[in-house]
């Protein structure tokens, strides 16, 4: 697969999954539809916001490197977007039970971060 190949399919998928959110906004009451609702609600945004983070991610370090070899930017890219959508998920869903507090998202983001420090030094 190349790379051009690799980023219109990410693309196209991103674009997909933030279509399905938007239609899951607009047709599924989540009162309603109990868990199910919720459910296709984060997993949605979740999918979203994967391939938005991991595209801009990829992004700026083609545009900041003068690497060659830009192949290698992609999986740590993916990562870093999987990073950054548990993040934003994880704090909505903990405000949507109503349990977030400051110091709960500080460490929430604290310990993501040091997920994403242990994967960098290996």
């Amino acid at each position: 697969m190349t790379l051009k190949s690799y980023l219109n399919a990410m693309t196209t998928a991103t674009s997909f999954a933030f279509m399905g959110w938007i239609l899951v906004i607009l047709y599924i009451d989540p009162v309603s539809s109990g868990l199910m609702g919720l459910i296709l609600f984060y997993s949605t945004l979740f999918l979203g916001l994967l391939g938005f983070f991991t595209l801009i991610s990829f992004s700026l370090k083609r545009w900041i490197s003068n690497n060659e070899v830009i192949f290698s930017y992609i999986t740590s890219s993916f990562r870093q977007g999987f990073w950054l959508s548990l993040i934003v998920i994880g704090i909505l869903v903990m405000q949507g039970a109503r349990i977030l507090n400051w110091w709960d998202s500080l460490l929430f983001v604290g310990s993501i971060s040091l997920l994403e420090l242990y994967f960098i030094s290996e």
